[in-house]
C-alpha cells in the first residue's frame, strides 16, 4: 500500500509546483485586472477619431449655413434691384405716355372742337406753361375757328432726355396734317418739341413745352 502521508506530501508539492508555473507564465488574473482593459485602450484611441469627424462635421455645417445666408442676402439685393428696375421702367413708360399725350393734344386741333382741345390742353398742365396757355387760349380759339383749322398730329418718336421720381424732360418729334381756309390742304408740318413734366405721385402734368431746331 502506498504511504498516505507520501502521498500527501507529492500533492502539495504538485500544487505549488503550478501555482508557480503559472505566474512565472505572466497568465494574469481576470479578478484582479477587473476585466475589459483592452477595450477601455481601444476606446481611448478612437476617442480623438470621433471628435475630429465631429469638428469637421460641424465646420461644415458652418460653412453650409454661411453659404445659405450669403445667397439669401445676394438675393435680396438683386431682387430690390429688380423691384427698382422695374419701378423706373414704369415710371418712365408713363413719362412718356404723358408727353406723346401732350403732343397730341397741342397738334390735333380742329375748328369746330377748340374749345374742348383747349380744355384738355389745360387739364394736362401744370405751373407757368399752362399759366400762359391758358392766359391766350381766347385769342388761340378765334384763329382757330376764323381759319377753319383742320389738324391731326402723330407721334413719330419719342424718348427720355432725363428724369427722376418728380421730373422729367422728354424729346418728342411729330408731325401735322393741317388744312384751313387760306388754302393749305393736309400739308404735313413737323415739329420737335422739348416737354418737361412734373410727378405729384398720382398725375403727370406738363410744366412746359420748347421748340427744339
Amino acid at each position: 500500500m502506498v504511504d498516505r502521508e507520501v502521498l500527501a506530501d507529492s500533492v502539495s508539492v504538485s500544487a505549488a509546483d503550478r501555482g508557480s508555473t503559472d505566474e512565472d507564465a505572466g497568465i494574469p488574473d481576470n479578478s484582479e485586472a477587473g476585466g475589459g482593459s483592452a477595450l477601455d485602450l481601444d476606446g481611448d484611441e478612437r476617442t480623438p477619431v470621433v471628435r475630429s469627424r465631429n469638428y469637421r462635421r460641424r465646420g461644415l455645417l458652418a460653412a453650409v449655413a454661411v453659404a445659405i445666408v450669403s445667397l439669401g442676402a445676394v438675393t435680396v439685393v438683386e431682387l430690390i434691384h429688380y423691384q427698382q428696375f422695374g419701378a423706373a421702367q414704369d415710371r418712365d413708360q408713363r413719362y412718356l405716355q404723358a408727353a406723346r399725350q401732350s403732343v397730341l393734344d397741342l397738334t390735333t386741333i380742329s375748328a369746330a372742337t377748340v374749345d374742348d382741345d383747349v380744355a384738355r390742353v389745360l387739364e394736362r398742365s401744370t405751373g407757368s406753361f399752362r399759366e400762359q396757355f391758358d392766359q391766350r387760349s381766347d385769342d388761340f380759339v378765334s384763329v382757330v375757328q376764323q381759319a377753319n383749322v383742320q389738324a391731326t398730329g402723330a407721334i413719330t418718336e419719342a424718348g427720355i432726355e432725363n428724369a427722376d421720381d418728380n421730373t422729367a424732360s422728354v424729346l418728342v418729334a411729330a408731325t401735322s396734317n393741317v388744312s384751313n381756309s387760306s388754302g393749305a390742304q393736309q400739308e404735313s408740318r413737323v415739329w420737335r418739341l422739348r416737354i418737361s413734366l412734373e410727378n405729384d405721385g398720382q398725375t403727370i402734368l406738363v410744366s412746359d413745352v420748347e421748340f427744339v431746331p
